[in-house]
């Protein structure tokens, strides 16, 4: 899978333009058949951040799409509302692709992301141990990710992402995780050598205004 994400806030005072024009955007979306998502970052950022998410099942489909897309007179109508009426301020944007190992749930996530992004220093350590963690959070109720980054402040970064139908769900995942990744982090710890550094944590929810 290849998915590709624009991070924007709200304009001052723009709070309802923006979530006007954020539902025209997934109005364009659905016109052209794209796989397509609105979430909110809730923990992570130092205000909230609306992601705006599109997935292909590769990057030639997404190219496709996305021409398809940006020739489109919806699309252009909608681009130029934001150049014009200043409704939104971007922050970040960025693609990224499906590392292998990962197809087994080839659908947007519909609840809850909980993303860490990590800078790898060994490749080896740092994915056995990514192995044994997603064993424990699959076990208890999560869908893993993993992502490599391009583009963006974390390009190069590798994301791991888990998802859940919501916020209850994820408490009880997290806690039933608990024992067992503390035990795999105090192994980790042990070895004495750093494999990964971590470079953000975001919880991305459901719109609670742009729905």
């Amino acid at each position: 899978m290849y998915c590709a994400v624009n991070v924007a806030k709200p304009a001052d005072g723009k709070i309802a333009d923006f979530t006007a024009w954020m539902q025209e955007w997934m109005s364009v979306m659905t016109e052209h058949e794209v796989t397509h998502s609105i979430k909110v970052a809730s923990v992570g950022e130092p205000e909230p951040h609306v992601y705006a998410i599109t997935m292909a099942k590769d990057a030639q489909e997404f190219g496709e799409q996305m021409d398809a897309v940006r020739s489109s007179s919806s699309f252009k109508t909608w681009y130029s509302k934001a150049a014009i009426d200043r409704i939104s301020h971007g922050i970040d944007s960025f693609m990224m692709d499906l590392q292998p190992g990962y197809e087994s749930t080839p659908t947007i996530s519909e609840g809850v992301i909980v993303s860490t992004i990590w800078t790898v220093d060994n490749l080896l350590d740092f994915y056995t141990s990514v192995a044994t963690a997603r064993d424990i959070h699959e076990k208890n109720g999560a869908i893993v990710r993993a992502w490599s980054i391009y583009g963006g402040r974390y390009a190069g970064a590798m994301a791991y992402n888990m998802s859940f139908e919501s916020m209850a769900a994820y408490g009880k995942a997290f806690e039933g995780s608990r024992a067992e990744m503390q035990v795999l982090n105090q192994k980790v710890v042990a070895k004495g050598t750093v494999s990964a550094r971590v470079l953000a944590g975001t919880v991305l929810d459901n719109p609670i205004i742009v729905a």
